[in-house]
């Protein structure tokens, strides 16, 4: 764990099209010690479903004068070329590239663990009752605000590091999202 980098993100979305978000959280770690740690709120420039909000608590007031997606992903892109974790990651990757899409922005090629599908594979369902983020963190004793996007990304940092200290990881564990 301490001799490379990686960063582990979350993203909420404001509703339901899940092609634009009002939050990203990211948790930079380089060999072994986490070097940048942020939550960013977005305008989304779309509208909020009110099942979102009460899911993250979010609301389009608190979006209004927050950068838009191309701002924020000006000081984010450089997170984004080497390894990205994520809980259940395909969801996160799919909003981040249809946010990239969205605007006509790069979208680059992405290496990403999951940690939904490495915590299925060593950790049984019943120990913890699911492989939700909210169930492993309390299982494993991590501090979660569920929904926060950057204690989210923290916590999936953190369940990251235990899964890979104590089963480590494999070639097949690392994929590319394109």
């Amino acid at each position: 764990m301490e001799s490379f980098s990686y960063t582990a993100f979350d993203v909420e979305t404001p509703n339901r099209n899940n092609n634009s978000m009002c939050s990203i959280g990211l948790v930079h770690v380089e060999n072994g010690a986490v070097t940048f740690q942020r939550e960013y709120l977005v305008n989304p420039e779309a509208d909020f479903d009110y099942g979102n909000v009460l899911i993250h608590g979010i609301t389009e007031e608190m979006t209004h004068d927050a950068p838009t997606f191309p701002q924020v992903w000006k000081e984010i892109a450089c997170f984004f070329d080497g390894l990205l974790i994520a809980h259940n990651a395909t969801f996160d990757l799919s909003v981040l590239k249809a946010s990239l899409d969205r605007h006509d922005l790069f979208i680059p090629e992405m290496y990403y663990v999951c940690t939904v599908l490495l915590a299925r594979r060593h950790i049984p369902r019943e120990r913890y009752g699911s492989h939700r983020l909210n169930d492993l963190s309390r299982g494993l004793g991590i501090a979660l605000d569920h929904h926060n996007a950057l204690s989210d990304a923290d916590a999936c940092r953190q369940i990251f590091e235990h899964l890979a200290k104590n089963y480590g990881l494999e070639e097949r564990d690392v994929r590319v999202y394109r």
